[in-house]
Parts: structure tokens; sequence; C-alpha cells
């Protein structure tokens, strides 16, 4: 137990240091019962208590502020002028007034954890699909606070000739694009139950098995590629009609063990994940053409043949001693 609020007498030395008896206090929050004496340096309960002893006390009542038979707090009145300063009615009303303390203690404790859960539920709806989001929030799911290695399936899209689009129209007009693209990328990623690790620019990164896995994230990272890409045709109907540029984007997918967990300072925490294979989706995304999506060898083996796949030229990308296996992703399988 802390101090929390102190009143001494007014002859008192205000810089003075307030000490209570650590027996006493001890007594009540093990007992859960209030404590009364009349002459503590005579009381049986604390005749070896070298606390009463050396500060003097001689009356003293202390009662716990209880909530749900959980000790919140306590609140202690000494007196070091005489015996018997206190009586049962003063510890009535002190009980009683300490019951309205642990209930506004109490409430202060709820209205936190309803503001920190508030903040919670707001970043994970952020990152996840509203249904991972509520079953992670109500205990069902755990998302660990410490760094732990995962298998994830990392999904990079960025849009092409994005920069020439933004130079050339006024910026409202280049945002109200880009969220609407936004919009439904992440629609149809929390379709999948992926999670929105972040946008960076007009790129976005996303994950598949960081925090929640499925034994068929790499499957899912690779069917809400291909519906990505498929709904831009949508999305450039309508920037046809206020003679807006199409977007077309480049996806990369990598899949490979990462540490994930919440990473940054102490106030600006993001769950994310960091490893190398979040290095090679990022390189595969940036070799990526417009409207076209390459694939790891990693994922490739993950994916039980459900995919229409072109093997393309190995390529040298950065960070890599030896050239990567890269396939170009064309369709679902062919089902006879």
């Amino acid at each position: 137990l802390e101090p929390v609020s102190v009143r001494t007498s007014e002859d008192a030395d205000p810089n003075q240091e307030v000490v209570v008896s650590k027996t006493v206090l001890d007594t009540v929050v093990r007992e859960k019962e209030a404590v009364l004496s009349h002459d503590a340096s005579a009381d049986s309960r604390f005749q070896s208590a070298q606390s009463v002893i050396m500060q003097g006390i001689r009356s003293t009542m202390c009662v716990p502020l209880l909530h749900d038979d959980t000790v919140l707090g306590v609140m202690m009145l000494d007196s070091k002028l005489a015996t018997h300063a206190f009586n049962e009615k003063d510890l009535a009303l002190f009980e009683t007034v300490a019951s309205q303390a642990a209930i506004a203690v109490q409430n202060t404790l709820f209205a936190k954890r309803l503001e920190q859960e508030a903040v919670m539920r707001e970043r994970f709806r952020r990152l996840l699909s509203p249904a991972i989001a509520e079953q992670v929030l109500s205990g069902h799911l755990e998302v660990k606070k410490g760094g732990e290695l995962r298998e994830t399936t990392i999904l990079f899209a960025d849009i092409r000739g994005f920069t020439a689009m933004s130079e050339a129209y006024e910026p409202q007009i280049v945002v109200d694009a880009l969220n609407e693209y936004f919009e439904r990328m992440v629609e149809i990623v929390f379709r999948y139950e992926g999670t929105l690790d972040k946008f960076i620019g007009d790129e976005m990164m996303v994950l598949f098995g960081s925090p929640v896995a499925h034994r068929d994230d790499p499957i899912r990272a690779v069917r809400a590629a291909l519906e990505m890409q498929e709904a831009l045709a949508a999305i450039n109907e309508r920037h046809a009609a206020r003679s807006l540029p199409p977007f077309e984007i480049g996806i990369g997918i990598n899949t490979g063990e990462v540490v994930a967990g919440y990473i940054g300072s102490s106030q600006a925490l993001e769950y994310t994940v960091i490893g190398d294979p979040v290095n090679t989706g990022s390189r595969l995304c940036s070799l990526a053409k417009p409207r076209q999506t390459l694939i790891s060898e990693g994922t490739v083996e993950k994916l039980g043949g459900a995919f229409t796949l072109n093997e393309l030229p190995p390529e040298q990308v950065k960070g890599k001693a030896q050239p990567i296996r890269v396939f170009e992703l064309l369709g679902p399988a062919d089902r006879e």
C-alpha cells in the first residue's frame, strides 16, 4: 500500500514525512476488518510492534476499503495526544465513510479499465476483422504482448504510378481516391481474416497468421490477392466517371517465420512482425508489374495445388546471397 492522501494537525510540520504503523495496516488488510485501539501502546495485538512504539501512537482506528471481499486500500486515523481518543461511534462513522470511498475508488478503477478496453478495442478493430477482434477482446483468443516466433504469410500491395497521380491532381481528390481504394482492400482482407499491419503511403502490409493463425493462412492470402486485383475493376469504373486515371497494383506474397509482437515506445506500441520473410515479401511486391501478383517458393509449397501458377526466372533480391524462385499467380486451379 502507498499513501494517496494524508492530513495532519494544523501545528504539524507540513514538510515532515507522515509514517503510519505497518503492523496496524497489515492486520486490517489480512483480517479485512476494522481495528479500533483505545491505547495502541498497551494493546496486546500491537505490543511487539516497533512502528507503534517508535511513533508514539496512543489511539488509532483503521478500516479497510472493501469491494467484493477485495481490499482496495485502507483509511487510518491516529492520535499521539491521548488514549481513548476514538470510540465505537467514531469507528462506525469511519466505516461508513470508508464504504463510500471504496465505491468511489472502484468506480474510478472501472472507468479506467473501460477506457483502456476502448482504446484496445479500437486498436484491434483497425488491425483485425470485426469477428476476430471481438474474439480477442472477449478473451476467447489470446494476443501475446511479448515477442514470439510465428509462421506468417505477409502480403504487400502497392499502387503503381501513384506518385505521378498525386502530383497531377488536387490533394483532396488524391486522398479521397486513396481512401476509397483502401476501404475496399481492407474489406477483402478482413473477409479472409487477415490482419492489417500498416499503410505505408499507397502501400499496405497485411498479415495472415499473426496474431491469429489458421491452418490455411497462405491460401487465404492468395485468395485475398486474387479478389483485390479483381476489385480494381469496379474502383476504376468510378475513376473513369470522374476522369481519374485507373489504379493498378502489384502484390508480393511470402511465407516464413517472423518475430511478432508489440513494437515501439511505451507511448506508441503497435503490433507488427519483423524478419527476413517480411523483407522478401516487400521485394516481391517491388518486382511485381501492374496487375501482377508474385509469390515466393515458401508460400507456393503450402498452397497444395489450389492455384494456377507460372514460374518466372529466378530473381536476385537485396539481402539474399542466391537468386530466389518467383511464381506469378494466374488464378484458381482448374478443377475437372
